[in-house]
């Protein structure tokens, strides 16, 4: 049952127990004025009796019965007994009505016209009795009930009419809208408000439930910039333990040279020039694992989130050299074709560098027997906009029709257990849609992978 109807039904049912009961109040009023009246009907009847007996016994011209068939003849129907003083009845007429009727009794006094028959030592001489039948009573108490039934009748059924499209028009809307509301923010709009009034109460709770549903926006989004800035994290050190453990072993290549240098010098150069190009061997391997640590640190490096004019084949080139020694051992040959004269973007770097990283790695774990991979930039357009883009085409084993709408998903992955997160490429997503920039993927397999990164050009 709705709140509509309810409200209906209770307003009706309120409004029909106050007709009930005036009604009830009045027709008992009614009755118990129509009672007086017969009341005061049968006391002028009896009045009229009394001075009838008195005459009739006193100038004898009368027979009494006959009086009293005559008066009972008198509509509605009278019914008369009269009484000795000791109550024996002295005569009567119709005294048999018993329903419907109104009964009063009135003394004879015993007055000096009397007292020749009588005497003087009583004061009364018997009693009248009238009963007056009385059905006008009970006709127009239930011709009244009728007058106030059917108004009250047709009354109720307009006035929970007009309750009811007042209500539809004034709360029922409202209502209809708060609700309407509520189910959105069930559903996970937290976009949803309702119309806010802060004339009444429903306004106050509208006002009300959208300032909550605001705080429930707020409080979201900041949940999701922190799981998103975690899972950023999270795949930051997942990528830095594996450019961590390439990086141990490009390091060892140069530190077995150079410990075969130090030997040598150990026992002695057999010229000065062998001695020189010894200690040149021992600095180009510092060097090299200088570099290479040097790189390392940077990425590990956390900083806050801070756009800057960004040169992307920069960032790329960086982005190459930390999987450099990746490329060497899985016999990969790698192309780059840097744009000419393409502009800056505005990029938050550490975050852009993670962006191609995350790509150029899951492009290598797509080669494992080798292949060619091949990173291209240049600027392009969209529509009315300029996008520097960046692609990346490798020659690996491709991906299934059936998971290309997918690689984006958090934690989707279809490498063997322990062999990846499913972050990357949702990681990449984020950041690239966070610096209104499109990401996109096209896929044959058996042929190979390419990744695209547009992000909005610079002036």
């Amino acid at each position: 049952m709705t709140l509509r109807l309810k409200m209906v039904l209770g307003i009706a049912a309120v409004v029909l127990v106050v007709v009930v009961a005036y009604a009830a109040v009045m027709l008992k009023i009614q009755a118990d004025h129509l009672r007086d009246v017969g009341r005061r009907e049968a006391e002028l009847i009896a009045g009229v009796t009394e001075r009838a007996v008195v005459r009739t016994m006193t100038e004898g011209k009368r027979d009494l019965q006959a009086i009293l068939e005559e008066i009972g003849t008198l509509p509605p129907g009278v019914g008369i007994r009269i009484a000795n003083a000791d109550g024996s009845v002295f005569r009567s007429s119709r005294w048999n009505l018993a329903e419907r009727t109104v009964e009063v009794s009135r003394a004879i006094p015993n007055r000096a016209a009397c007292h020749a028959c009588h005497g003087r030592d009583r004061t009364t001489l018997g009693s009248i009795a009238v009963r007056l039948f009385v059905p006008q009573v009970d006709a127009r108490l239930a011709e009244q009930w009728r007058g106030i039934a059917l108004p009250a009748v047709t009354a109720l059924v307009v006035a929970g009419g007009l309750i009811g499209v007042y209500f539809t028009l004034v709360v029922g809307r409202r209502i209809d809208a708060l609700s309407d509301g509520m189910r959105r923010v069930e559903r996970g709009d937290l976009a949803a408000s309702v119309p806010e009034d802060d004339r009444d109460e429903l306004g106050r709770l509208g006002k009300s439930f959208n300032l909550m549903v605001a705080r429930l926006a707020d409080a979201q989004h900041r949940l999701e910039d922190r799981h998103a800035a975690e899972i950023r994290r999270a795949e930051h050190l997942a990528a830095l333990g594996k450019l961590a453990a390439g990086v141990a072993h490009e390091i060892n290549n140069p530190l077995a040279g150079m410990q075969s240098c130090v030997r040598t010098l150990q026992r002695g150069p057999r010229d000065e020039r062998q001695r020189a190009q010894y200690l040149e061997l021992l600095r180009d391997g510092l060097g090299r694992i200088g570099r290479i640590v040097g790189q390392l640190l940077n990425f590990a490096r956390e900083s806050p989130p801070q756009l800057v004019p960004a040169d992307v084949s920069a960032v790329v080139g960086r982005s190459l050299a930390l999987v450099e020694h990746e490329m060497a051992a899985r016999n990969v040959c790698c192309s780059v074709s840097p744009g000419v004269g393409v502009p800056a973007v505005l990029a938050d770097l550490r975050q852009l560098e993670q962006v191609f990283l995350n790509i150029l790695m899951n492009a290598l774990e797509a080669m494992p027997h080798g292949g060619t991979m091949a990173v291209a930039t240049e600027l392009t357009r969209r529509g009315a906009e300029r996008f520097v883009e960046v692609r990346v085409t490798d020659s690996g084993a491709g991906i299934a029709p059936e998971h290309v709408p997918r690689v984006f998903d958090p934690f989707f992955t279809t490498r063997e257990v322990g062999k990846g997160t499913g972050l990357g490429l949702s990681v990449s997503y984020g950041i690239v849609k966070a610096h209104g920039g499109l990401i996109d993927v096209e896929s044959e397999v058996g042929r190979g992978s390419t990744f695209t990164v547009a992000l909005p050009a610079g002036e």
